[in-house]
């Protein structure tokens, strides 16, 4: 069961705002698929294409249950599957076929590569001048790196991310432990698109038009506003600065571990939560800064260490102080917050039973919320599509018999 929306959040009145929108989804991994899964969200058809032979990776990746791993089923849900060998020239005519009907198609293979399946932007673009064709890449399609093969990692470390997580006390660099960089190229990707969209909609001719998303671009301009706020500058600068990162900072508790931020105050308030009233008159920590922001975070952390993590957060919320708690990821799901606004859905999917998953981030006042409840099996909607291409049940069979489709 997919559990409702709460009441209220909508008065949904018309259709969801990509209605009737058409997408092909010839990506795979993360930067592609979550890409067309946030345009599914937004109400778009999106047929995820897949070689027979060479399934998704996502697809043999973490937990899984009745064949279907949670990795797949995060990137694809809300899609139709289509396994079609795009190697073969049969394969390469349904894949235009379909590219010929799309609004939008989203690939993220190496530069030029995508011509070997029989998408060739240009070639699509020319039977096709209405298509918004989305082309993802490690880091574009000219420059010395245009060929290098890319990963999030790569992206993490040569944008300065990983620098910039330096743990304070070693000096080690480290990565963060999920995929950040694929992660931002999608939603810079769906912003691409969507303007793309509109800018068509604007067109009398209704032109569409191919767009460039390399991943190292979309996270250098994600990472700089404020990663890179003390490499902005060119020269020298008026005076002493503060970079807020360098005084993130994690505050045991006598049961867990909470998050505070005493630059962003109120500071009168941190001290009285602390039990320490007797700082706020303190002329060492006036003003509070880069000199003496660390000494006070340490007297701050003999603070808390003697509290639990409930009365920490009460003692810190009654002085309205921002803090949260460092939550296990078994009960993420669990904090009232996003009990209250049913952020987080639990669906009883076919083959994996019951799943959590995040609703879409967005809540429109009067088009409808579009919330998916599961993701295709290999090939599941091969008949279906072809048949909307018109494809007899013979031809199909044929493809299928001659390992065409999957």
């Amino acid at each position: 069961m997919t559990t409702s929306p709460p009441p209220g959040t909508s008065s949904a009145t018309g259709p969801a705002p990509l209605a009737g929108i058409r997408v092909l989804d010839v990506s795979s991994v993360l930067s592609g698929p979550l890409t067309a899964l946030l345009l599914a969200d937004l109400g778009a058809d999106v047929i995820k294409v897949e070689p027979p032979t060479a399934p998704d990776f996502t697809r043999s990746t973490g937990d899984a249950r009745g064949g279907m791993t949670a990795y797949y089923y995060n990137t694809n849900r809300g899609k139709r599957s289509l396994s079609v060998n795009g190697r073969d020239e049969r394969g390469r005519e349904i894949l235009q076929a379909l590219a010929d009907r799309a609004d939008v198609l989203v690939q993220n293979m190496r530069p030029g590569k995508a011509a070997g399946i029989g998408l060739d932007p240009g070639e699509c673009l020319a039977r096709n001048p209405s298509l918004v064709y989305a082309s993802i890449s490690g880091y574009g399609s000219t420059g010395p790196a245009s060929a290098e093969p890319v990963y999030d990692y790569v992206i993490q470390a040569v944008t300065g991310m990983v620098d910039l997580q330096r743990d304070p006390a070693t000096g080690n660099a480290d990565l963060a432990r999920h995929f950040p960089a694929d992660k931002v190229t999608s939603h810079a990707t769906v912003e691409a698109i969507l303007a793309a969209l509109f800018a068509r909609e604007r067109d009398p001719a209704r032109r569409g038009q191919e767009i460039e998303i390399s991943m190292h671009e979309a996270n250098l301009a994600f990472f700089w506003v404020d990663g890179m706020m003390q490499h902005t500058v060119v020269g020298e600068t008026d005076g002493e600065t503060v970079y807020p990162g360098d005084f993130y900072r994690v505050y045991p508790t006598r049961d867990g571990a909470v998050t505070l931020m005493p630059l962003m105050g109120p500071f009168d308030g941190i001290c009285r939560a602390a039990g320490h009233p007797e700082w706020i008159d303190d002329p060492g920590f006036e003003p509070l800064g880069a000199h003496n922001l660390h000494r006070f975070q340490d007297l701050l952390a003999d603070a808390v260490a003697a509290m639990t993590t409930a009365e920490a957060l009460d003692a810190f919320g009654a002085e309205d102080v921002p803090a949260g708690n460092v939550a296990d990821r078994t009960v993420v799901h669990e904090h009232p917050q996003a009990v209250a606004r049913q952020s987080i859905l639990e669906h009883d999917v076919p083959t994996m039973g019951l799943i959590r998953s995040p609703r879409p981030p967005w809540r429109f006042a009067t088009t409808p919320e579009v919330i998916h409840a599961g993701a295709p099996t290999m090939g599941q909607h091969n008949d279906e599509i072809l048949a909307e291409l018109g494809y007899s049940d013979d031809a199909i069979a044929d493809l299928r018999q001659d390992g065409v489709i999957g």
